[in-house]
């Protein structure tokens, strides 16, 4: 089905959207039936809970085959920025990330929005945990996701359906029993995916943010070379809830991550100040960096900069969660509260989601009204 997809992606750039509905629908490998009109017409015997979807993975990604359809209400809104390509729905027994490749998501897809999936053709899919439901992912290595974005629009519109308007729903308050239970659970937790308030979480001065130097080579788990991780040393001097571009280069310029090192895992080749050429001696990689190797790595970070998220560590109870914000986000580089910084306790509210046996939460508004 994927060849299928990409042809159909590369079509659209060639012809107009008439010509494509009329010639070249057909090559579609398993065409679907056309959209129903009204929600009566959904077959509701093929509905099927979130719940029950996630228990069809055992472990690795499956393709879904069946004439299986999922509804829920849409909870999350990528208007902040903070959320890219993607939007959660949640219905009774849990909610889903649904892989969906466009953005302003927020202006067709209102929250409190009942949403109708037919995950005929879709795979569901494990990133670090977190359950996500979009099409199969390249087979490629160090690939570390199981499913990719559902692209083109034709695609979308083949799996995709609004239904009617709804309340927004309101925010879960959970525990941090409740917390450790899901986490124990993996990819099946409850939680995972839901609209939710922590309440209590007091801040532990502590961040993790993970940058790529150079911003036009790999930067995967295989290429240690290109990655610098900022963890397990207090905050580095980041007192905003992200970074944007511009902060970015404010804070490498200031000298905040000079003792950081390059390298990831049990690969370590030095910090910042030091030259590819220095680290990596000879070889392919080190040709990659062409004129870029006798630069220093803040040098090039500097000559490449990129906005970077950031997650700072809270204490729930006894439970480190991770509120996660894009350096994409509109509030990215508002400084954190005073209230945070100082360690009182606040609630926050947002999409929790787990990251490699971690809690996180997502923020999907302001923090002004989210982090309070």
């Amino acid at each position: 089905m994927k060849k299928s997809l990409f042809a159909i992606a590369a079509l659209v750039a060639l012809v107009s959207c008439q010509s494509l509905k009329e010639e070249w629908q057909p090559v579609l490998s398993n065409p679907k039936a056309p959209a129903p009109s009204v929600i009566s017409d959904f077959d509701a015997e093929n509905i099927i809970s979130i719940k029950d979807l996630k228990a069809m993975y055992k472990d690795k990604a499956v393709e879904i085959m069946d004439n299986v359809w999922i509804k829920g209400q849409v909870i999350s809104s990528d208007r902040s920025g903070n959320l890219y390509k993607e939007i959660y729905i949640q219905d009774g027994t849990g909610a889903i990330d649904l892989k969906l490749g466009r953005s302003s998501l927020y202006s067709e897809f209102s929250l409190g929005q009942w949403v109708y999936v037919d995950c005929n053709g879709l795979t569901l899919g494990s990133y670090k945990g977190m359950p996500q439901l979009g099409l199969e992912a390249d087979q490629t290595e160090g690939n570390e996701y199981e499913t990719a974005y559902i692209d083109p629009q034709v695609v979308i519109d083949q799996h995709v359906f609004k239904g009617p308007k709804a309340e927004p729903l309101k925010p879960q308050v959970i525990t941090e029993a409740q917390v450790k239970t899901s986490l124990g659970l993996v990819f099946q937790g409850e939680l995972w995916g839901k609209l939710v308030t922590l309440e209590g979480l007091v801040y532990k001065k502590e961040v993790f943010c993970l940058l790529y130097p150079h911003a036009l080579l790999p930067h995967t788990k295989d290429d240690p070379y290109n990655r610098i991780f900022l963890s397990d040393n207090g905050t580095w001097g980041i007192n905003t809830w992200a970074m944007s571009k511009g902060l970015y280069t404010e804070f490498v310029k200031a000298g905040l991550f000079d003792n950081a090192e390059v390298g990831s895992g049990s690969t370590r080749y030095g910090n910042i100040l030091g030259t590819p050429r220095q680290y990596l001696k000879t070889g392919a990689t080190l040709d990659r960096f062409g004129a870029d190797a006798d630069l220093t790595y803040k040098e090039i970070m500097l000559k490449y900069p990129q906005a970077n998220y950031v997650s700072h560590y809270f204490k729930f109870g006894k439970t480190d969660i991770q509120v996660r914000t894009s350096g994409y986000a509109k509030f990215s580089d508002q400084k954190l509260p005073q209230a945070v910084t100082s360690a009182m306790p606040v609630s926050v509210t947002g999409i929790l989601t787990i990251y490699d046996g971690s809690a996180q939460i997502t923020l999907l508004d302001d923090p002004s009204e989210s982090v309070l």
